[in-house]
């Protein structure tokens, strides 16, 4: 027998907590909305029922046991889907309803700040193009759609002083525009370097002065 014990929005994101009364043991599962306004994958994903693919995102690394659920809910009022854990395969009690409650919440938090860090750099980009540039789609934008994913998590991160995995996102980021700026732009490798060279030579002598 299952029921919904908690259900509240959290940061724009209905957030679901539900109490499992088995014969075998009493546990909790945790379920947060996936909006439209995420990453497709995350959305195409949830679709199709394949939980195991969030594994590899940090933005899920609260859920005790990872992401054990990918889906959706006729009883609860949403044209969204949802990712949720399960803490069946603990210690009865290690995980109590207020537990998993602070899941979610940390959880939205550090979602609702990959999204604000993803709009703030789509809008900038978006500022910074002359507004006669042709609509014609690049064959490379993934490269930077990437990268913009990358900086939006090294938001998040920074945010949770989480400076090892700032570092791995930076880096990521810095080779999709390399990527991108070389195979699009058509930038000779050599340049780059040339540039960043420079760059860190001018910022250490503005430092000393």
């Amino acid at each position: 027998m299952e029921k919904v014990v908690y259900k509240e929005e959290l940061c724009g994101r209905i957030a679901v907590v539900k109490e499992m009364d088995m014969p075998f043991g009493r546990y909790y599962t945790g379920y947060i909305e996936i909006l439209h306004k995420d990453p497709f994958s995350w959305r195409n994903h949830v679709e199709m029922g394949k939980e195991l693919f969030f594994d590899s995102w940090d933005e899920f690394e609260e859920f005790p046991g990872g992401v054990t659920f990918a889906g959706s809910f006729p009883d609860i009022e949403s044209e969204e889907g949802f990712v949720g854990f399960d803490t069946e395969p603990f210690t009865p009690g290690e995980y109590t309803e207020e537990d998993c409650i602070d899941i979610l919440k940390k959880t939205a938090n550090i979602l609702a700040i990959r999204t604000r860090a993803a709009e703030e750099a789509i809008a900038s980009r978006k500022n910074s193009e002359p507004k006669n540039k042709s609509n014609k789609k690049s064959k490379n934008v993934g490269l930077l759609l990437e990268a913009v994913n990358d900086l939006a998590n090294a938001s998040a991160f920074n945010e949770r002083d989480k400076k090892d995995k700032v570092s791995e996102r930076l880096d990521s980021a810095g080779k999709n525009i390399t990527l991108f700026l070389v195979n699009e732009l058509h930038v000779k490798p050599s340049d780059i370097a040339m540039f960043t060279i420079l760059k860190t030579v001018l910022s250490e002598d503005n430092n000393d002065e």
